[in-house]
């Protein structure tokens, strides 16, 4: 076995769709205290990422699974194999998960205290981003939000700077309701020092060592045997993600005025008509938010992914092609 001196404390951060989970890490990214070593295994609901591409930097260690949620059979051997994976050949000493949107998060707390896990991890949070405008909206139609914020730590209630002081205080009695024991921070685009994560009396554990590739094999066998756990995301939703190329204002066409209502969140990125890359992010109805990537940020194809609550195959794809896109790949 390999020897590791301290443990890794994993933060999960949760949120339903569009909430800001991603642009709150990239803050705790930009911030970390102490200069400490960090990686970050981001799950996304779709067949393929747009959130590692985008923070991606170097020096920071991303791992990706993007075949289905890690809370569910579907990828639970990809999540154990990464967190292996990530111990072994980086030793951070901080570990940012963030979830699917989509995700019931429930068991991750218990999955790291009563497994192999703990040997060389320690839980140390599980980070709810919440939005501030669509919170309500989302509790009554989707299931995961609120397990999501029944199994939360710390609950981040974003973009507070678009609901009143009424409706704020009204928000933050309804979460309380909900789950009295987290901690509840307001911010606006994700900015949340990590002063509200890290207690002044926590202390680094000295790490087991690390089991031999065979050992781990075996437990993510005996983890993927146990039917107790979940098989299937809470929410029936689908996602669909198109690789394409062609003029990029037909594009903006497509997402601004033309795609189907029961769109749920959508993002992406593309090389526009000024040449630069462009990252769009679109929550609800809402119109897109375009913004400029990292510097350096370049990408051999466009990629749009779309989660929808309707399963309808062909309807992106014949959209996309109806205003003269070339579709290279679609993915579900």
């Amino acid at each position: 076995m390999q020897k590791i001196n301290k443990k890794c404390k994993v933060f999960l951060l949760s949120g339903f769709l569009g909430s800001g989970k991603t642009t709150m890490l990239k803050q705790l990214l930009s911030s970390l205290p102490n200069g400490d070593k960090a990686a970050v295994l981001m799950n996304e609901f779709g067949k393929a990422g747009v959130d590692g591409d985008v923070i991606r930097r170097n020096g920071l260690e991303i791992i990706e699974i993007s075949r289905g949620s890690i809370f569910c059979a579907c990828a639970k051997g990809d999540f154990l194999q990464g967190l292996y994976t990530i111990f072994r050949d980086h030793a951070p000493a901080l570990l940012l998960i963030e979830a699917s949107g989509a995700a019931d998060t429930t068991d991750m707390e218990k999955d790291f205290k009563n497994t192999m896990l703990k040997g060389f991890y320690l839980f140390a949070g599980n980070i709810c981003v919440i939005d501030a405008q669509r919170f309500q909206e989302c509790l009554g139609s989707f299931s995961a939000v609120m397990k999501q914020t029944k199994a939360a730590s710390h609950i981040i209630i974003n973009k507070t700077d678009l609901v009143s002081a009424e409706e704020l205080d009204k928000l933050d009695k309804h979460i309380r309701e909900i789950n009295p024991q987290a901690g509840i921070t307001h911010a606006i685009f994700g900015n949340v020092p990590w002063s509200v994560f890290m207690k002044h009396e926590d202390k680094s554990e000295t790490a087991d060592g690390l089991p031999l590739p065979e050992e781990w094999e075996q437990f993510i066998q005996a983890a993927l045997g146990d039917m107790s756990r979940h098989l299937a995301p809470p929410d029936r939703l689908s996602s669909q993600s198109i690789f394409w190329e062609g003029d990029p204002a037909k594009f903006r066409e497509i997402i601004e005025y033309d795609l189907p209502g029961d769109i749920i969140r959508s993002k992406g990125y593309f090389a526009d008509t000024d040449g630069q890359w462009k990252v769009f992010d679109i929550v609800g109805g809402a119109m897109p938010e375009y913004s400029l990537p990292e510097k350096g940020f370049s990408m051999d194809r466009n990629l749009a992914i779309f989660i929808r609550t309707i399963r309808a195959r062909k309807e992106l794809p014949n959209l996309f092609q109806a205003k003269g896109l070339k579709l290279l790949e679609v993915r579900f």
